[in-house]
């Protein structure tokens, strides 16, 4: 009879098992540092994007409430006032109007 001996193949195995265990944990963690990485480059650029929108909604807003200061004072009685006067305008004092007969109207050509 021939008895063959072994080498430690029973040790080898979780030993190779261990080593790609290992492996594979690395690799695991490697990828989800490159995925939380890549998440939050997207997160830090919309909020870049946020900040511009904000800036230029508030600069549009404070146009906004200049232009619509002025278009006040444009309106006010003292400022027709004093344009009527630039141009030289008369107040009226006293207003005729034309008397028609209803349903009649005339047309110049």
């Amino acid at each position: 009879m021939t008895y063959y001996q072994y080498k430690n193949s029973a040790i080898a195995v979780p030993e190779r098992g261990k080593i790609a265990l290992s492996l594979a944990i690395i690799f695991g963690l490697v990828l989800l540092s490159v995925f939380y990485l890549i998440q939050i480059n997207s997160i830090v650029a919309k909020n870049f994007e946020l900040r511009s929108a904000q800036s230029a909604l508030k600069e549009k807003q404070e146009k906004n409430q200049q232009l619509m200061v002025d278009l006040t004072q444009a309106r006010s009685l003292k400022s027709l006032e004093s344009a009527a006067k630039d141009l030289n305008l008369v107040a009226v004092e006293k207003v005729d109007y034309l008397k028609t007969l209803t349903g009649f109207f005339a047309l110049s050509q």
